[in-house]
This record gives C-alpha cells, sequence and structure tokens, in this order.
C-alpha cells in the first residue's frame, strides 16, 4: 500500500490519502468543495509509499496494541490534600461528629448506565448500622445545556455519625 500526496484542486491545500481511495468522491477539509480523489500518475500527485511488502502486509489493517505491565505492589494514586498520606477504602469510623452525604443520581451515570444504587450501595455498605441516623431522599432541578432546559432529578441524602 502506498500514500498518494496531492492539492486540492478548489483552495491548494495539501492532503495524502492511501492510494487505494483514489477515485473516490470527497469534500475538502478546509474549503469543504466536493471533488474526485485523482489517480496514481495524475497531474500533481506524488505516490509516497510508506512501507515495503512483506508478511506484515496482509496484517496491515489490525493494529497491534500492548499495555505495559507492572510488577511490584499497587500504587496509590490519590492522595488526600491535608498531609499527603494516601485515601483509603475502609469502613467511615472517627470522631463522633454527625456528617451528611449527598449522592445525585445525575452524578452516577456512567456511559449511558444508572449507577445511583450501586453507589448508595457502596457508601452504606462503608458504614456501620449503629452510625446511620437517617437516608432522606432529594429532589432537586439542574441546567441543562444540550437542552436549554431545567431538568428534575433525585437523590439521597444520608445522615451519619462518625
Amino acid at each position: 500500500m502506498a500514500d498518494l500526496n496531492f492539492d486540492c484542486p478548489h483552495c491548494g491545500q495539501n492532503l495524502t490519502i492511501d492510494e487505494n481511495q483514489s477515485g473516490e468522491q470527497i469534500d475538502c477539509p478546509t474549503c469543504s468543495k466536493p471533488f474526485e480523489i485523482p489517480k496514481p500518475g495524475e497531474q500533481n500527485v506524488k505516490l509516497l509509499s510508506n512501507k515495503e511488502s512483506s508478511s506484515e502486509e496482509t496484517e496491515s489493517d489490525e493494529k497491534k496494541y500492548s499495555v505495559p505491565v507492572h510488577e511490584g505492589k499497587p500504587e496509590i494514586l490519590v492522595k488526600s490534600k491535608k498531609s499527603n498520606q494516601a485515601i483509603e477504602e475502609e469502613s467511615i469510623e472517627g470522631d463522633g461528629r454527625i456528617c451528611a452525604k449527598t449522592i445525585k443520581r445525575g452524578d452516577c451515570i456512567e456511559l449511558g448506565q444508572d449507577k445511583f444504587d450501586e453507589a448508595l450501595n457502596e457508601f452504606l455498605g462503608k458504614l456501620k448500622r449503629e452510625q446511620i441516623l437517617s437516608v432522606h431522599p432529594v429532589n432537586y432541578a439542574h441546567y441543562d445545556p444540550a437542552t436549554q432546559k431545567y431538568l428534575d432529578d433525585y437523590g439521597a441524602m444520608v445522615i451519619y455519625e462518625r
């Protein structure tokens, strides 16, 4: 396979494209005017060979990805702001203060999946039953820039003792 290097006939933008796309109709990315991709050998067309023929040519469409492997103990990436100590996932215990945690459903949507119940259950799982004082439903509205409207949503407020 080789690449074709040519200029847009309308604006002169230099373009490079795969050889097997010659003869197709495209829009110029600069001036947005349609034109036909020239064939190799036509005026103002240069043929650029990007690799030599080999056994890899049959696998040219397949991309090879590699993932780095890390050996050793896990590294903690999130540090607390005060003393730069690691934040650990453990049960919430402490000084007996009363605290509130609000979990909004809109913040719990991942890749189109509603993870509100999982987030609430995960937080409640960190608390002992005796620490939970109350769980309240919360209704709120937020501005959605896509629809330019205020949308109603819900959440939960957990009042607990540390």
